[in-house]
């Protein structure tokens, strides 16, 4: 594997690691090694509690997949730092570290638990080392034990923080270009529809309190079709705006404070809390007519041929989901779907009838959505859905519907023939993984399974069917 170019002028980690272990007795290193190796266990287990002490670890540690899985890869990382590699290995060594780096910013992992996490580890590492009963280094070995154990610990942790910054500025950027092709979409029809779901959301509640009933349930405002928009997609539309922490707590207001005390039944009071419910929601209108007349039409970010979103702004919704099933416990699921025998219809009847077929199951996806949801491109034949707010049983009913709309729709080729086609969907609910190439990894290879399965199927993801390093891989 050849060196990254992406490193620093006159910085050399691979003549740096070569240098370190060329400066180290054999035989310190031979210890080090042997340490570690009887240890693996003991301080994989002592680095997880460690880790859990702390609040901000514990979103992304505290997870039993994560668990099952950090315990081998700490021990491995551990071993592959301290092993004896001949030269031509240092640069895939050099190349992993970086790649663990890229891996914390993907899942968001703030550097500074990764910084804690790597000096708890040297520390415990260094104290058995000097208190080992067996210990028959003398002075100097130790010495060159204490240099090599922190040099190797600190080389390593300086690629992955090489590394973290740079993907972490990448993801900013894709983030602001997605903000961008957010408003590419027609903002006007756009924000008509989000006011007209507010208003009806409103209504619905009249309706209720007017036909009464006991117990008097009412429909949360953050459960509606305009709260998921505005929690999975307005709020990051409009980030930074300060109209968006407004409309967070008018909602937090209205189903947290007016709906309970509606939902109470105090007829007297009723005609005051529905005045004090109107004008909330007149200023939500407000708020959010406010929020769209800052922002103006753009152009950027869409497929080409089907105008669903660009797979490169995957990363960031993904991410924020993640992020908010983690600290609100909101599930979601992707769904990755194929056509089947697509290329006979390129074969057969031309690319031109596979663009229109393309476009067409586009269009049936967007129409058999939510709001909240998210439609890529994902690749292909390959589409990718981002369903929000949903438990696995009501993804998988989601995923076997869009497999019956797929399988009853004519699809229109040039020249007026019409085609019958069916899709393979793999399903995979989010299970706490902090990681969203997990879950992507999930979704396809539930995918080929529902393809070798005799397609025209969908398949839930087994937990443990991808398999790849979380923290510290």
């Amino acid at each position: 594997m050849a060196t990254p170019t992406h490193e620093r002028p006159g910085f050399d980690p691979v003549a740096e690691w070569r240098a370190i272990v060329a400066n180290t007795p054999t035989a310190v290193a031979q210890r080090i090694s042997a340490l570690v190796h009887d240890l693996g266990d003991e301080l994989a287990e002592a680095f997880y509690a460690e880790m859990l002490a702390h609040p901000k670890a514990k979103l992304f540690l505290d997870a039993d997949i994560v668990h099952q899985r950090l315990h081998a890869s700490m021990r491995r990382w551990l071993g592959e730092l301290f092993a004896p590699h001949p030269p031509e290995a240092l640069p895939a060594i050099v190349a992993h570290q970086r790649y663990v780096g890229e891996v914390h910013a993907r899942i968001q992992l703030p550097m500074h638990l990764v910084a804690r996490g790597a000096r708890f580890l040297k520390g415990r590492l260094l104290s058995r080392l000097l208190r080992r009963a067996d210990n028959a280094l003398d002075a100097d070995q130790t010495e060159a034990a204490l240099r090599y154990v922190n040099d190797l610990f600190d080389l390593a942790l300086e690629l992955m923080a090489e590394s973290y910054v740079r993907d972490t500025q990448r993801v900013a950027r894709t983030e602001e270009a997605f903000r961008l092709h957010a408003l590419s979409q027609n903002l006007q029809v756009e924000r008509e529809r989000q006011r007209f779901l507010l208003a009806a959301w409103g209504q619905e509640v009249l309706f209720a309190l007017h036909r009464g009933g006991q117990p008097l349930v009412l429909p949360t405002l953050r459960g509606s079709e305009f709260g998921l928009w505005f929690l999975h997609k307005g709020a990051n539309l409009f980030e930074g705006a300060p109209e968006v922490e407004l409309v967070h707590a008018g909602l937090d207001h209205i189903d947290g404070t007016l709906l309970p005390q509606l939902q109470a039944g105090d007829a007297q009071r009723q005609p005051v809390l529905i005045t004090e419910l109107q004008t909330a929601l007149d200023n939500l209108q407000y708020l959010v007519q406010m929020l769209f007349e800052r922002h103006i039409e753009l152009e950027s970010g869409r497929d080409a041929l089907t105008r669903l979103l660009n797979r490169r702004f995957l990363g960031p919704i993904l991410a924020r989901e993640v992020h908010l099933a983690q600290q609100r416990r909101i599930p979601f699921a992707l769904l990755l779907l194929d056509l089947d025998h697509f290329k006979l219809v390129n074969d057969q009847h031309g690319h031109d009838a596979g663009d229109a077929v393309l476009q067409q199951t586009a269009l049936l996806l967007l129409n058999h959505v939510r709001a909240s949801d998210f439609v890529f491109r994902y690749g292909g034949e390959e589409f990718l859905i981002v369903l929000v707010d949903v438990t696995p049983e009501q993804a998988l009913h989601h995923a076997n519907k869009l497999r019956q709309r797929v399988a009853e729709h004519g699809y229109e080729l040039p020249g007026g023939a019409t085609l019958r086609l069916t899709t393979s969907i793999g399903v995979a609910p989010y299970q706490g993984h902090p990681d969203y190439q997990y879950l992507i990894r999930q979704a396809d290879t539930a995918l080929y399974e529902a393809k070798r399965g005799g397609r025209n199927r969908v398949v839930l993801a087994d937990r443990a069917s991808a398999g790849e390093p979380t923290i510290g891989a």
